[in-house]
C-alpha cells in the first residue's frame, strides 16, 4: 500500500456575518473535494495542543506523526536544518524576516509579514546588505530564499518568547518587542536594520513608485530543538517530503525523508501547483508514503484576504486535488489522506486553535457529505495528529 498525505493551510475559518455566515470553504467552489468526500472516511483532529502557541512547527511535527509535546521544536533551528546549517556551539539560531511597518503617531504597526512577497533575488541583495553593514554584533545572515531567513548570533541562549511575525498584521509592534536583558541586542540589531533598508536602493526605488518598502526585519523563532526519531524507524516505512516551507523541509531532513525541492514552489498563491504535483506523483513511484504541503492560503489568511482565500481555495481544489484524483485512479493499492495543518482565519488575521477536518480517501462507504467545516461535527474524532497519521499509515481509516 502507497500513502500520500496532502497537508494544507489555510482551508477552514471561522464564518462571514457578511458572507450569510458561510466560510470560505463553504464560499468557495470547489468540486474534486467534494466528490472525494463523498467516498471517503472523515472528521475532525486537534492538530495543536492545549498547552502550546499555534504554529506551522507544531501542526506539521504532529502531521509528520511527532507529538510536539515531546520533542522541542525552534522555528529558527528547524528552519537552519531546512537549509543544512548548524549553528555553533556558542551561537544561537533566530528566524529574520523581511517585514513592512507602517509608522504611526505613537508606534510602528506590522503591515506585511513577508515584505510583499520578497523575492530570491531581492532577498539575497538586502541580506546582504545587512551582513556588511551591522556593526558591533557578532551575527551572520543566512539566505533561506525570499522573505524568510537566518540569523546566527554569538550571544547566550534566549528564554524569552519572541513573537512570530505572522499574526501582528495590524498590531503595533512595540508591545511585542523583546524587553529581557539578554534580548537587548535583538532590538539593537533591528533598529540598525531599519536604517540600513531605509537608505538602500532598493527601498529608495520602491518608495519613489508609491510602493511599500521592506524597511525592517523580524527577528523571533528562539529555543531548543530535541533529537527527533526518524520516519522509518517509527512507521518501517520510506518517505518524501515536498514543500516551500524551510521549518517543514527541517523536520523532514531531521526525521530521515528525501526532501524535494521543486523549481516554481514560492509557499504563495504564485507556486508552482503543477510542478509540485508532477513531484509528487514521481515520489509515488519508489517511496511508500509522500508527503505533500501547500502553505499558499496562510499568507492570504493572516492578511485578512476573504476573496483572495476563496481563490486560493479554489485554485488548490482544481491544479492539486483534481490532479492528483485522477492520477490516482491509475495506481494500485494507494490512499490519500488531506487534512489542514491548522485554521489561519481570514476572520481573525490569526492562527486559531480550533480542529481542522481530514479526509481520508477511498473508502468502502458513500456518504453526501461537501467538504467543509461541517465535517467537524461528524466521523471519528482525533485528539491529536500523531493519532491521525498512525491510523492512516496502518489501515485504520
Amino acid at each position: 500500500m502507497k500513502y500520500l498525505v496532502v497537508i494544507v493551510a489555510g482551508l477552514t475559518d471561522r464564518p462571514f456575518a457578511e458572507k450569510d455566515n458561510k466560510t470560505p470553504l463553504q464560499l468557495a467552489d470547489t468540486p474534486n473535494l467534494d466528490a472525494l468526500t463523498k467516498n471517503a472516511t472523515y472528521g475532525p483532529v486537534q492538530t495543536i495542543p492545549d498547552n502550546l502557541q499555534p504554529g506551522n512547527e507544531i501542526s506539521c511535527m504532529g502531521l509528520m506523526g511527532l507529538d510536539p509535546n515531546k520533542y522541542a521544536s525552534s522555528p529558527a533551528l528547524l528552519s537552519a536544518a531546512g537549509l543544512g546549517l548548524t549553528p555553533a556551539p556558542d551561537e544561537i539560531a533566530l528566524c529574520c524576516d523581511f517585514i513592512t511597518l507602517q509608522p504611526t503617531h505613537d508606534d510602528m504597526v506590522m503591515k506585511d509579514y513577508t515584505g510583499g512577497q520578497l523575492s530570491h533575488e531581492d532577498s539575497s541583495l538586502l541580506l546582504r546588505a545587512l551582513q556588511e553593514q551591522v556593526v558591533d554584533t557578532p551575527v551572520t545572515f543566512h539566505h533561506g530564499g525570499g522573505y524568510h531567513n537566518l540569523m546566527f548570533m554569538k550571544t547566550a541562549p534566549i528564554s524569552e518568547p519572541l513573537s512570530a511575525p505572522n499574526e501582528l498584521i495590524g498590531e503595533g509592534i512595540r508591545q511585542f518587542m523583546p524587553e529581557s536583558e539578554t534580548a537587548r541586542e535583538l532590538v539593537f540589531v533591528m533598529n540598525q536594520a531599519q536604517i540600513i533598508l531605509h537608505n538602500h536602493p532598493y527601498n529608495k526605488q520602491h518608495v519613489a513608485e508609491q510602493k511599500d518598502p521592506v524597511n525592517s526585519i523580524w527577528l523571533w523563532g528562539n529555543g531548543s530543538l530535541d533529537d527527533l526519531p526518524s520516519f522509518q524507524s517509527r512507521y518501517d516505512k520510506t518517505a518524501s517530503l515536498i514543500t516551500a516551507s524551510l521549518m517543514a523541509k527541517g523536520i523532514g531532513k531531521l526525521t530521515g525523508m528525501d526532501v524535494v525541492n521543486v523549481e516554481g514552489a514560492t509557499g504563495f498563491s504564485d507556486t508552482s501547483y503543477s510542478a509540485k504535483v508532477s513531484a509528487t506523483l514521481k515520489e509515488l513511484e519508489t517511496k511508500d508514503v509522500v508527503f505533500l504541503h501547500i502553505s499558499a492560503g496562510e499568507e492570504v489568511s493572516l492578511k485578512g484576504s476573504l476573496d483572495d482565500k476563496i481563490l486560493m481555495i479554489e485554485d488548490f481544489d482544481a491544479e492539486v486535488i483534481g490532479p492528483l484524483a485522477q492520477a490516482l485512479e491509475t495506481i494500485d493499492h494507494i490512499k490519500m489522506m488531506v487534512v489542514g495543518n491548522h485554521v489561519s482565519s481570514a476572520h481573525l488575521m490569526k492562527y486559531d486553535r480550533a480542529p481542522v477536518p481530514y479526509l481520508v480517501y477511498p473508502a468502502s462507504s458513500k456518504n453526501s457529505s461537501v467538504y467543509d467545516e461541517q465535517l467537524l461535527e461528524t466521523g471519528k474524532s482525533f485528539s491529536n495528529a500523531p493519532e491521525l497519521l498512525t491510523a492512516f499509515l496502518t489501515d485504520q481509516l
